[in-house]
């Protein structure tokens, strides 16, 4: 029984490095080529097929996206929205192409489109082959080792399908820039200018260009300029759902090792219990490096609930005793383990009563919050 546990656990790390490791690398940010983007044809959400001659003849704006993101598209999602809502009347395309094209299908697209309010004749969201969606943001001969994840850049690109801008979506100032440049009053290379500046000079004011008299397209007064942030990389975002894996096995050992104490087996239920221990600080481990990684990344080492209203309050009835019992576990776990390693046995047994249900409703709801977060449907970003 302990050699059955022992590859058990062999085999989850095995799992964790692959689901971890390959992905090490730095995410590309999208590399333009200078002559226009390629030729592609790729599937709108609502039905059609779009390809680049379908956008040609109009400036449009490109995001990167998915809808399963980890990081920050919704605040890219935000600025598309209030970029939609500003141009309403003048001839500019929004586009929202997925990164995740195997799990966002038309039909999630649509679904996501229509929680964020998109036009469907002005604001289209794009899915289609990975390898053809790579290749419009790569070009023909990306870096090996590199994935591209997404940006949180929104592109700028002009009648002839070449890219003439690039905008920091978390960047209030550069927002303003995009929004004054498609609205014909700021020039895109003396926007680009400004972008590239690292710091706006503070006894020179950045305001609109002459002749603007709409005080809300004004940038701030000798605000730095902040350099962008880089994507944030593959490995970061798959680590949510190591997480949940780890809680999951960590249940599953703890509910092993309770049915085996009861029909007498301390041995095997020994072996369980460590299993679980270990699995738990692994655990450990991999939420505190998301979350650290989270917050160098993207500025937030956490990500909000944005599922269905109606779902908040019973989600924070599960997160609150989630938050307020997950150092208790730990150190009752710790507590309990030296007890039996003393053979203090009714020690042990009675606080093995008390961890127990503690250390499996953590393990447990660890799990259901992580679907909350990541798997339910979002809602529009206000």
């Amino acid at each position: 029984m302990i050699t059955g546990w022992r590859s058990l656990l062999i085999c989850c790390v095995a799992l964790l490095f692959a689901l971890v490791s390959p992905r090490f690398a730095t995410a590309q940010t999208p590399r333009w080529d200078p002559n226009g983007l390629p030729d592609f044809e790729l599937e709108e959400c609502r039905g059609r097929t779009v390809s680049k001659a379908d956008l040609l003849g109009q400036p449009w704006l490109a995001a990167f996206t998915f809808t399963r993101c980890a990081g920050p598209c919704p605040i890219v999602n935000a600025e598309m929205k209030k970029l939609q809502e500003a141009t309403r009347d003048i001839p500019l395309r929004l586009v929202s192409i997925t990164v995740d094209p195997a799990r966002d299908t038309p039909d999630v697209l649509k679904f996501h489109a229509d929680q964020l309010g998109a036009d469907p004749e002005r604001w289209w969201f794009l899915t289609g082959d990975k390898t053809e969606i790579f290749k419009l943001i790569t070009g023909p001969n990306p870096k090996p080792g590199f994935e591209v994840i997404h940006s949180i850049e929104i592109m700028h690109v002009n009648e002839q399908g070449v890219v003439v801008g690039r905008y920091n979506a978390r960047n209030d100032v550069q927002m303003a820039r995009l929004k004054r440049v498609v609205l014909g009053k700021l020039a895109p290379e003396e926007a680009q200018r400004l972008n590239d500046a690292p710091v706006a000079p503070k006894s020179e004011p950045v305001g609109p260009t002459s002749g603007s008299e709409d005080p809300s397209d004004s940038e701030p007064v000798g605000v730095e300029i902040q350099p962008l942030p880089r994507p944030v990389p593959e490995w970061v975002l798959r680590l949510p759902s190591v997480n949940a894996l780890l809680n999951g096995l960590a249940t599953l050992c703890l509910i092993v090792g309770y049915v085996l104490i009861r029909k007498g087996a301390r041995s095997a239920h020994a072996s369980a219990m460590i299993s679980a221990f270990i699995t738990s600080a692994v655990f450990l481990g991999t939420y505190l490096t998301y979350h650290i990684a989270l917050r160098h990344y993207t500025g937030s080492g956490s990500q909000p609930y944005q599922g269905p209203e109606s779902l908040r309050i019973p989600y924070y009835c599960i997160l609150i005793p989630h938050i307020a019992l997950a150092p208790f576990a730990t150190g009752l776990a710790l507590v309990t383990l030296k007890e039996a390693w003393k053979k203090n046995w009714p020690e042990h047994r009675w606080l093995a009563r008390i961890t127990f249900p503690i250390w499996l409703y953590v393990s447990v709801t660890g799990v259901i919050i992580y679907l909350m977060v990541y798997h339910l449907p979002r809602q529009s970003p206000a």
